[in-house]
């Protein structure tokens, strides 16, 4: 009697236009609030990230995989990143995430990493800006005018009435893509800066940018100013002043990984004592209430991202059940 095998499922692959076509920055948001929510109260499954550099640095390699407890799915993203060189027309970090059933082990699904991690990082600034910055903030910095300094730039659009938007990058065509791209979907007016002197009227500033050196001093800062630092996730990597950080409340998105991988914050704080005055906590733990947010209207705050795999796990899964209940994305069968 021959043995019975089970029918293999096709994989649904998920092109960077049907994410961008179906999946909402308020949609990305909301998942962002179930994934920093999921770290805090620890339904979250996110074994340790493997990060290394190969052909002696050029790329940066990221395998990073992640679930929640009782979940039907699991996923691991994987991505490159260039250091040092640019390939044009071609992102900086690309990369896939596959989505898995827990119970069969199979692939259900492959999408492109880089635009996965492009709205899922943008909408954790989003979400930081949403429960961090004063409401009536109005003028928002860029710096780094790549995937990810558009989809902060549209997370923080999608959550506060911003009317200008300051654009910072070291090749300036990149802001002058920006422009031409983002202003068909955001209203607020676009200039690319000359100097740091606009931060004095600035009330967000964004960076996503792979900086070695500090990009802006605390001196330059308006009063009241919320920042989200994503650029920053190996120790070489550093976008803000140790002043910066010294004078604002801080809010993490991984306290462990923050505090042991991003050049931001190794070696900033001068004892024990005043990091913890400093850090408040994690952003997960101000959506649950457990920590006080922005104290007063002069506070300068900070979201510092590295960002974590429960993110990417949260926007894949549901992107995926979208594309079945919507359609999208095709299907391929590797086992006929």
């Amino acid at each position: 009697m021959g043995s019975v095998h089970a029918s293999r499922s096709p994989i649904k692959m998920i092109s960077r236009t049907d994410i961008i076509r179906h999946f909402s920055m308020k949609e990305a948001i909301a998942a962002a609030a179930d994934s920093f929510t999921a770290l805090t109260d620890g339904s979250a499954e996110v074994p340790h990230r493997y990060v290394t550099d190969i052909h002696n640095g050029a790329l940066t390699f990221l395998f990073k995989p992640a679930s929640v407890q009782g979940a039907e799915k699991c996923s691991v993203k994987m991505l490159l990143q260039k250091n040092g060189y640019a390939v044009p027309g071609l992102p900086t970090i690309t990369g896939i995430v596959v989505l898995i059933d827990n119970a069969s082990g199979e692939v259900v699904s492959i999408m492109d990493g880089e635009t996965v991690t492009a709205i899922r990082t943008g909408a954790a600034a989003g979400l930081a800006a949403q429960h961090l910055s004063r409401e009536e903030s109005e003028v928002l910095a860029i710096f780094g005018c790549g995937s990810q300094g558009r989809t902060q730039a549209e997370a923080v659009c999608a959550v506060r009435d911003i009317k200008k938007i300051w654009l910072f990058d070291t090749a300036r065509h990149n802001a002058e893509q920006f422009i031409q791209d983002m202003q068909p979907r955001i209203s607020a007016s676009m200039e690319i800066a000359q100097d740091n002197g606009v931060l004095k009227e600035t009330d967000i500033i964004c960076t996503a940018t792979n900086a070695v050196k500090p990009l802006f001093k605390k001196d330059v800062l308006k009063p009241g100013t919320h920042i989200n630092a994503i650029g920053s996730f190996k120790p070489h990597m550093n976008e803000l002043h140790p002043d910066v950080v010294r004078s604002a409340r801080v809010y993490l998105d991984d306290a462990d990984a923050c505090l042991n991988e991003s050049g931001d914050l190794m070696g900033v704080f001068e004892s024990d004592r005043q990091k913890e005055t400093i850090v408040k906590g994690g952003i997960g733990a101000l959506l649950l209430h457990r920590i006080e947010g922005r104290a007063s209207a002069a506070d300068i705050t900070l979201f510092k991202s590295v960002g974590n795999a429960i993110q990417d796990f949260m926007a894949a899964r549901e992107i995926y059940r979208k594309s079945l209940k919507q359609g999208f994305g095709q299907d391929i069968t590797l086992f006929d």
